[in-house]
């Protein structure tokens, strides 16, 4: 996730850390005493924390999964949403996000806006998938693995790649695209109707059949020497290799570009990753909140902070535009490759257009004579 959201998710984990556990004292209290469990869940959620601060995100993100397991506090589950954000988890972490907005009924409209806004920015690292054509009530799973009944709520966020998508009577491959809808179309073959072959009818031959005077034609052989033109084949060369050419070029580049500014994009964001860890400690020193910081009014903290702050935004800054045209180049990419192999496989084929073969012809000797000379003219082409 971006850094202007790790601020909010680091706020979050500090209000977590102060009233989970206390909302697990009053669980307690009404039981008499803190059972293990609850004891076992705390642990793993202050390791959780402790971890994030220091950004080991794959620690943080395994503490809180055990949290999790222990206690289903939404919280927790938000905390685990962005840790799995943070360590690359990106499909887990949009499962997590989905099932915090969908479960927590107390949660405050920041942590619902907070959630949005992760959902949306892991979902850029993501395919979705849209099921159209499946009646209502089938069972769709995607690479054997169950995702709902339909009507689906939303597509399916996926890994980018290629997947299967089955119903119990049907299967449909589809290729996901980074940050993009992919349609698995369900029902578009239908089952072909049988053709009626009628029942030939048999006229009994004669005893003594006449003879045959008809003259049957020669076979459509080739003449002696030749050989038949072979019907060009989908991997035939086409007439016309310069779009091929142009669209390798084209892929060519735009596949440069995605790799140049995605780590353009992923060197921007390990500069604004350090920059807010050290306004965060910076506000922790002055005995203040890190929250709106950067958007405070206080003359005292724009002195403080405001150079921090503009550096941080400049490096979000080229995040978004090092991510957009990463993004552009791979859309370029696709596009050069793609025009490249539809022309190559669907283009007019160079035998399509063979010349016919040359006309054959007989020579012709003629006699001549004249007064002083006699002889044989022969003509004809070769």
């Amino acid at each position: 996730m971006r850094t202007r959201r790790s601020l909010a998710a680091l706020v979050l984990v500090a209000f977590v850390s102060s009233s989970v556990p206390a909302t697990y004292t009053r669980e307690a209290a009404a039981q008499g005493a803190d059972d293990a469990v609850t004891v076992q869940a705390r642990a793993r959620f202050k390791e959780g924390v402790e971890f994030f601060d220091k950004g080991k995100y794959e620690e943080a993100r395994l503490a809180f999964l055990q949290a999790y397991t222990l206690k289903k506090h939404p919280a927790v589950l938000l905390n685990l949403a962005q840790s799995s954000a943070k360590s690359n988890h990106s499909l887990e972490a949009a499962k997590y996000f989905k099932q915090f907005l969908k479960e927590s009924t107390t949660a405050t409209p920041q942590q619902k806006r907070d959630a949005e806004a992760g959902l949306a920015e892991v979902r850029q690292k993501l395919g979705r998938i849209e099921v159209l054509g499946a009646g209502t009530g089938t069972d769709i799973s995607v690479d054997d693995e169950k995702v709902g009944t339909t009507p689906l709520p939303e597509a399916i966020d996926v890994e980018p790649g290629p997947h299967t998508v089955k119903t119990p009577t049907e299967s449909v491959k589809v290729v996901a695209t980074v940050g993009q809808k992919t349609e698995a179309k369900f029902g578009a073959s239908q089952a072909a109707t049988p053709a009626v072959v009628p029942t030939p009818v048999t006229t009994p031959a004669p005893a003594n059949p006449p003879p045959d005077n008809t003259t049957q034609p020669p076979p459509n052989n080739p003449p002696p020497g030749e050989t038949p033109a072979k019907k060009p084949g989908l991997l035939s060369p086409p007439e016309s290799m310069g779009p091929v050419y142009l669209g390798l070029v084209v892929g060519g580049v735009g596949l440069a570009g995605a790799i140049v500014f995605a780590a353009f994009k992923a060197d921007a964001q390990s500069k604004a990753d350090a920059v807010a860890s050290d306004i965060r400690k910076a506000a922790q020193q002055r005995g203040i909140s890190s929250q709106g910081v950067c958007s405070s009014t206080n003359a005292q903290t724009q002195k403080d902070f405001g150079a921090a702050c503009k550096t941080l935004k400049d490096n979000n800054d080229k995040v978004d535009t090092n991510a957009t045209i990463a993004n552009v180049s791979l859309v370029v990419m696709g596009v050069g490759f793609l025009t490249a192999a539809g022309w190559y496989l669907f283009a007019p084929k160079r035998e399509d257009h063979a010349p016919p073969p040359s006309a054959k012809y007989k020579p012709v000797i003629t006699p001549y004579a004249s007064w002083n000379e006699s002889g044989l003219v022969m003509s004809g082409a070769f």
